[in-house]
């Protein structure tokens, strides 16, 4: 009987051990699949990222385009303007009727002085 008590307590022994490995094994598994998961989850969100960072330098780059065209633009416009207070310049120097306009005296109003002839003060009867 000892034997047989003994066998069986081996035997609950056994199965206890047996039980602890098959929860391990369980929990273990249960750690890879999160971990794989986890992993999964990282790979998109670093694909996620990967393609904002590719737009976004696409889009640096339109902006840097952009900036260089506009800068060339003002440029131009720049070199255009100042053309063009040149020509009006040589034009107030060189036309005749601008010079013969620019000649004639001041009336007596603009130039300080008291106003002759006709003056008008708004009253009629």
């Amino acid at each position: 009987m000892k034997a047989f008590a003994a066998a069986a307590i081996i035997a609950l022994v056994a199965c206890l051990l047996l039980g602890i490995q098959h929860y391990q094994v369980i929990a273990l598994e249960g750690q890879v699949t999160i971990e794989a998961k986890g992993k999964q989850d990282a790979i998109a969100a670093n694909t996620e990222s990967q393609a904002t960072i590719t737009t976004l330098r696409a889009e640096a780059q339109r902006n840097a385009d952009y900036l260089k065209d506009l800068n060339k633009r003002i440029k131009a416009s720049e070199d255009k303007a100042k053309k063009a207070r040149k020509d009006f310049e040589d034009l107030k120097r060189n036309s005749k009727p601008v010079r013969d306009w620019a000649a004639q005296p001041l009336p007596d109003g603009l130039r300080g002085k008291p106003g002759s002839g006709n003056k008008d003060t708004g009253s009629k009867n």
